[in-house]
């Protein structure tokens, strides 16, 4: 089992916040991430499931400038499932955390 913490900028065609199970981890739950834009921003957020190859929109949301959004649902991500952004404007950035499960613990 590991921590992850990642952060960054998201981008404006769509930023991978994470890849499930990456490192050879057998799960990996998101258990929190923010967003932050100093302008008034549009923020998506998909769920691509890799078995069979669907997105789907967790949220598309409308934020104020300087509006920051804190998300503590935890997600949950098999092999190759990824948690993707989509931001209206550039400059939004994002801080993720969350834990990787080893295959043997």
């Amino acid at each position: 089992m590991g921590e992850i913490s990642k952060q960054g900028s998201v981008s404006t065609s769509g930023t991978i916040l994470y890849t499930g199970s990456s490192g050879g981890a057998l799960m990996t739950k998101i258990l929190s991430i923010r967003f932050n834009n100093p302008g008034a921003y549009d923020l998506k957020l998909e769920k691509l499931d890799y078995a069979t190859s669907t997105t789907n929109t967790i949220y598309d949301l409308s934020l104020s400038a300087g509006d920051t959004l804190t998300d503590n649902f935890t997600y949950a991500l098999n092999l190759g499932d990824q948690l993707i952004a989509t931001a209206s404007i550039t400059g939004t950035t994002y801080y993720v955390y969350g834990i990787d499960y080893a295959v043997n613990g």
